[in-house]
């Protein structure tokens, strides 16, 4: 009883692949067929039939719009390719005007009759082209348009070699009479060139609204608003302002992609309602596949994964997240005696731990960037980007800071991610003075785990031990044997093995995280690729604003 549903449903979908394709092949011929039906002589056994029945005007008229319309036809046929409705809409509208002009140009009635059926034949398969998009901003398949210029030219060139027998001269444009084959002609060589300068020039500066900009300063209030309703951290990466938007209509909801040649990389999860999300993320499909570039999802938890793999995605474990439950953590007990230790010598030291609000902040930033400069310059490090944070004043000003206090100068401090809910707290930044007590920032964990117990937090997460928790059988995929060995011998370039080791300490609750690509291996050393150039990119500075990372 289930078969046959299925049959059915692979039938259809078949078909709707299909259909789109069919149709665009038939559309291109019948543009082509149309302009040389147009720049070619009118029959002369029809022509004593069309001068006693259509008026000159009305003749060289349809054969100026006849040459438009082939000339569309040849580039809309890409759009039933893609499946686009648009060029549904368009294809019908430029067959019925072709049946029309056909006509009344030299009385065609067999090539108006057969564009009339292909336009009634095109209209019931509306259901095949389902992609909503704007035709012209489509992206660059250097297919199409050689294929459609090199057709373009062997018509024109065609049309020269039947009319090669007549001498050129002025005249010729200016002649407008039944006869005047070769004049129409010209005319018609003109207009195909016109008609497709204008659409060069509509794509040229048109196409930078293929994708959303980077966020503006007018922006930053919405994406505060929508950050602060959020159950996901990550949301706040949004505010840094180096990643695309795509907001819904109401702008209740969004997701953030960063841009790195063909591939775009939704970075964690997106924000907002589910319906609205959902939907967030099949618009960014159809607009990826649009733009010929591979969509992917960086850093996602388990319950994204249904969705992924509706949109036909692969996902690939990169990780484990930290989280420890706030809740029920503490320090009794032999498990707790070290961190007992830890707190007592920071103590003995006078260290002092204090979270400052983000109103209170500005006296305490020339500290804060003295001490991640120092940070940075010991480690040999610049700031990343992309799915972490950089101490840019306007970023850091958004949200909450950890600081650790010795003899009252800040030694160390964290920017901390809260969400309302409070369901999970986090942080970003970790800096911290290179002179400061061995053991700080395992001091400025406890005391952030310990506040997010007090302030009713559910869970307080470390971050991520990337390539943890990929255990590699011999039957394992690739991904996770290759994973295995990066994080064995990795130590040299990234400490994988000691930083999941240090984050063990706290007893978390290990979570995995996903990497979802539009394949398999071999599309995700890519997508891999594509996060560290998008992380490696320099912040740039912005007047006024949340400075990019």
């Amino acid at each position: 009883m289930t078969t046959r549903p299925d049959l059915r449903h692979i039938l259809f979908d078949s078909a709707t692949r299909l259909i789109p394709k069919v149709f665009a092949m038939m559309l291109f011929v019948i543009g082509s067929l149309l302009l040389v039906s147009v720049l070619t002589p009118i029959d002369p056994d029809v022509m004593p039939l069309v001068e006693r029945s259509l008026p000159l005007g009305l003749v060289e008229f349809s054969h100026a719009i006849g040459t438009v319309i082939g000339v569309l036809m040849i580039f809309v046929a890409r759009g039933l390719w893609e499946r686009i409705d648009t060029a549904w809409y368009m294809a019908i509208a430029l067959l019925s005007a072709g049946a029309v002009f056909s006509f009344t140009r030299e009385l065609a009635v067999v090539p108006a009759a057969t564009l009339a059926i292909c336009a009634m034949l095109l209209i019931p398969c509306k259901s095949a082209f389902n992609r909503r998009s704007n035709l012209l901003s489509l992206s660059v398949n250097p297919v199409w348009p050689l294929v459609s210029l090199a057709t373009l030219g062997f018509i024109i060139w065609l049309g020269f070699f039947v009319y090669k027998h007549v001498p050129y001269a002025q005249s010729l444009w200016s002649n407008f009479s039944y006869h005047a084959n070769t004049s129409r002609f010209l005319r018609g060589v003109v207009i195909i060139l016109v008609t497709i300068v204008l659409l060069a020039l509509y794509r040229l500066f048109g196409i930078a609204r293929r994708t959303p900009p980077m966020p503006e300063a007018e922006d930053m209030e919405q994406l505060k608003a929508v950050v602060a309703e959020a159950s996901n951290p990550q949301a706040w990466l949004a505010l840094l302002r180096d990643k695309h938007i795509l907001w819904n209509d109401d702008k209740t909801a969004f997701l953030m992609y960063g841009v790195s040649g063909k591939q775009w990389v939704v970075m964690g999860e997106p924000v907002g309602p589910r319906a609205e999300t959902v939907a967030l993320c099949w618009e960014l499909k159809e607009m990826a596949s649009m733009a010929n570039a591979r969509l992917s999802f960086y850093q996602i938890s388990p319950s994204m994964l249904p969705l992924v793999l509706d949109l036909g995605l692969w996902p690939y474990k990169v990780g484990e997240e930290a989280m420890v439950d706030a809740r029920t953590f503490d320090l009794a007990g032999k498990k707790g005696y070290g961190f007992r230790q830890t707190l007592k010598r920071f103590e003995s030291l006078g260290a002092v731990f204090e979270v400052i609000a983000p109103e209170a902040l500005e006296p305490h930033m020339p500290r804060l960037k003295a001490v991640s400069d120092a940070w940075l310059k010991t480690k040999s490090a610049k700031e990343k980007g992309y799915s972490l944070g950089s101490f840019q004043p306007d970023y850091v000003r958004l949200t909450p800071v950890a600081v650790v206090r010795i003899g009252g100068e800040i030694v160390a401090f964290a920017n901390l991610w809260p969400t309302q809910d409070k369901t999970l707290l986090t942080l970003d930044l970790m800096r911290y003075e290179p002179g400061s007590p061995p053991s700080v920032m395992e001091y400025l964990f406890l005391q952030l785990i310990l506040y997010a117990r007090d302030q009713g937090y559910g869970h307080f997460s470390l971050g991520m031990a990337p390539l943890g928790g990929l255990d590699a059988k011999p039957l394992s995929r690739a991904w996770y044997k290759i994973a295995a060995v990066i994080y064995q011998v990795g130590g040299d370039f990234y400490n994988f093995a000691g930083l999941r080791a240090y984050k063990e300490k706290f007893k978390p609750d290990w979570q995995p995280r996903y990497f979802a690509v539009p394949g398999q291996e071999a599309a995700l050393m890519p997508a891999l690729m594509a996060v560290v150039a998008l992380g490696a990119k320099a912040p740039k500075k912005r007047e006024g604003v949340a400075e990019q990372r």
